[in-house]
């Protein structure tokens, strides 16, 4: 996975919306509605939503599950290659996305997600001794023909997708949603000559199946659970087949790629009391190992090792609705405003990251 979220950490399908634009002030709402959990699009409206999410990380958890610093592994290789370097990595990353859907029928949305991610790198390299980071640099962007390693920023279009909602039970208490996708790989490409660039998406194309479940557990607990799957189709990429310290610009190829497919877990549980909702999640993000292949029979298993991913993360949230406000003429559009932190609290091949998100939805 990407850092972004992977990154791949976060965003999936589709919508925030009301069970029933018409509701009558005063009139009690499912929390999947009041709260913009659902989904759904009221029928015939449109719904929109804005997610702007930063983060920022040093350290991963490696193979092995243990949290380690971001550049061990490429320190490791310098220290035993006897230069007196350590490189110190900081990624932040600033994303915004723009959620739009159209209420079919009470029960179909239609809509997209289009995402725009910049990501910077702020490299630095420590002098330790006499084979010191100018003779790094001079190795690397003479011999090996990269850019010169430092800060590196990286903006621009991520992954956008293109999908529908379908709610098929509604009950007076509970309600289930399925969701399917076509998310296409349209983000920059990694810059085979760029040790720090961390490019917006990883511009695969995938799709998207999701179910998801609401239920009222009554004295203002509601609970949400969601199951995701991903399938990411092969395609080709340009890139180096070999360890990026070891191999020259000149054994760059086009390789078949296929990412492994993922799927993404939630359990939630919320307390609501008046226009407020406060809920604690757990996340579940795994992914099967990437598979590297080249037509002409370079070993590309630095690319495919250690790529099975797994993170546990914590998320809380603190969700004010402007429905009731809205019905009672005291805002001009329904607001849902939503603030939630996630933390990676165990991983393997993951970054540890901590997410912070602000989520603005409304209905027109």
């Amino acid at each position: 996975m990407s850092p972004l979220l992977e990154p791949r950490h976060v965003v999936l399908l589709l919508l925030a919306g009301l069970g029933s634009v018409g509701a009558a002030a005063g009139e009690s709402l499912p929390a999947a509605s009041a709260h913009g959990l659902d989904g759904m699009a009221p029928a015939g409206r449109w719904a929109a939503r804005l997610t702007v999410l930063r983060n920022t990380y040093d350290h991963r958890y490696d193979d092995g599950h243990s949290r380690v610093d971001m550049d061990a592994d490429y320190n490791a290789q310098l220290a035993g290659a006897g230069f007196n370097v350590t490189v110190d990595s900081h990624v932040t990353t600033e994303f915004t996305e723009l959620l739009l859907g159209y209420g079919v029928t009470e029960n179909l949305t239609v809509g997209a997600i289009l995402p725009y991610a910049r990501t910077t790198n702020r490299v630095r390299l420590n002098d330790t001794g006499p084979v010191n980071s100018a003779v790094l640099q001079g190795l690397l962007t003479g011999v090996l023909g990269y850019d010169s390693l430092g800060n590196t920023s990286v903006g621009g279009m991520a992954d956008p997708t293109l999908g529908a909602l379908w709610r098929f039970h509604k009950g007076e208490k509970d309600s289930a949603i399925a969701g399917f996708g076509v998310r296409f790989g349209v983000a920059g490409a990694d810059d085979p000559d760029n040790l720090a660039d961390v490019p917006p998406g990883d511009g695969s194309t995938d799709l998207r199946f999701r179910l998801e479940y609401f239920r009222d557990l009554g004295r203002g607990w509601d609970l949400r659970l969601l199951a995701e799957h991903q399938v990411q189709l092969p395609d080709e990429i340009r890139a180096r087949p070999g360890n990026p310290l070891t191999t020259p610009a000149a054994a760059t190829e086009m390789l078949k790629r296929n990412l492994g497919d993922y799927q993404e877990f939630d359990l939630e549980v919320g307390k609501a009391w008046g226009d407020w909702r406060a809920s604690v999640t757990w996340h579940r993000y795994q992914e099967a190992s990437d598979r590297y292949t080249s037509r002409i029979g370079s070993d590309t298993s630095f690319l495919n090792a250690n790529t099975r991913t797994i993170a546990d993360q914590a998320r809380y949230g603190l969700t004010w609705s402007g429905i009731r406000a809205w019905q009672a003429g005291r805002l001009p559009l329904p607001l849902i405003v939503k603030l939630e932190v996630q933390d990676a609290v165990a991983g393997r091949n993951f970054v540890d990251v901590t997410d912070v998100y602000l989520r603005v939805t409304s209905f027109f």
